[in-house]
């Protein structure tokens, strides 16, 4: 029987959607199909690193431009029509691409046209119901509808979560009704609680998300550990860009780790330092790291996620505007982190599923 091939392609905004692509793509490679990387940007750079061997392709992005300060929703509002015509172009893009690359099915991790009506489709996503800020509140109902509608064009639907009120996603994947071809397939991480290291560094500062923001964040941290004598390793979320961050010698910083890598020097590090993205709070599930976590102004879901955490004395979490970590050391001890669950095989049981209707 010749193996299946699958396309794995996950959104462009961040890296957060690549990563969580990684367990994704190497439970496939365990059950014998044969994957093709479909991505644009860093998220292709870092899945291509990880897999060199795989085969891939591009995809345009959805080119959304982010802003040093304001509301993410309002920043995204004026470039719905631009995401509206990506989703058709991809939708386009999809129909050659598996007559092109014979295709027998695909998993497109938030990526709104990636459904295809002659092969198999899965779509990925944490986020059911979207939060929308404030000033938008009214028209939160019509947005859950719209993508509600999305989700229905594919023939699965994985929730990366626990199905029960013992959960990771909160609101945003348990407050709306599913469609009925959803699935929770459990927590997916690249990582897991490793024992035998010994602890090296004081922080590990893990960079992510979209420009400017990523590097407003890194300036200000920087700005704040340069006085502080303490063990810093800092990832800058940076893939194929090697250009010298200059830090003083307790500080060492790197553009980019590969799964491996990262693993480990979670592991060698007290703490953990970064944004309060989704696949952040996974990969820290999975390692049980204490961490402070500092959501991406404006963007409602990681600010929701870091409130969430910080009223259950998970995770330490303040708004970047606010963040000192002077206070954010005296305050961590206050904080568990979160419990390592063993795997329940309801991921591997999915992708099972889905092979078999290829």
């Amino acid at each position: 029987m010749s193996r299946k091939r699958i396309l794995v392609a996950p959104l462009d905004w961040g890296l957060g959607h690549a990563t969580r692509c990684i367990p994704v793509i190497r439970e496939l490679q365990k059950q014998n199909a044969e994957v093709i990387i479909g991505s644009n940007g860093k998220p292709l750079k870092i899945l291509q690193q990880e897999f060199p061997e795989l085969e891939s392709c591009v995809i345009d992005g959805y080119d959304i431009k982010y802003r040093r300060s304001g509301s993410f929703a309002t920043a995204i509002i004026p470039q719905i029509p631009k995401l509206i015509n990506s989703g058709f172009a991809e939708h386009k893009k999809l129909k050659q691409l598996v007559k092109d690359l014979k295709l027998n099915g695909v998993i497109s991790d938030n990526r709104f046209g990636l459904f295809n009506y002659n092969v198999p489709c899965v779509f990925m996503t944490h986020q059911v119901g979207i939060i929308m800020p404030d000033i938008f509140k009214w028209a939160e109902k019509q947005v859950y509808r719209l993508n509600y509608r999305i989700m229905n064009k594919y023939d699965c639907c994985w929730i990366p979560d626990y199905a029960g009120d013992d959960n990771l996603s909160g609101i945003l994947s348990h407050k709306y009704s599913l469609p009925k071809q959803t699935t929770f397939i459990g927590p997916l991480s690249r990582f897991k609680k490793l024992d035998g290291f010994e602890i090296k560094n004081d922080l590990l500062v893990i960079l992510s998300g979209p420009e400017p923001q990523r590097s407003v964040l890194e300036e200000k941290l920087l700005q704040q550990m340069r006085e502080m004598k303490l063990k810093i390793l800092i990832v800058r979320g940076t893939p194929g860009n090697e250009n010298e961050l200059i830090t003083p010698d307790h500080i060492n910083s790197v553009s980019h780790l590969n799964a491996v890598e990262l693993n480990k020097a979670m592991m060698e590090s007290k703490y953990i330092v970064s944004r309060s993205g989704y696949s952040t709070i996974m990969d820290l599930a999975a390692t049980g790291k204490k961490a402070m976590l500092i959501p991406t102004p404006g963007q409602t879901e990681q600010e929701y996620l870091g409130e969430n955490f910080h009223a259950k004395k998970f995770f330490y979490s303040v708004p970047q505007s606010s963040f000192n970590l002077r206070n954010a050391l005296s305050e961590i001890e206050n904080f568990s982190g979160l419990p390592v669950k063993d795997s329940d095989n309801q991921f591997e049981g999915a992708v099972k599923n889905f092979l078999e209707k290829c």
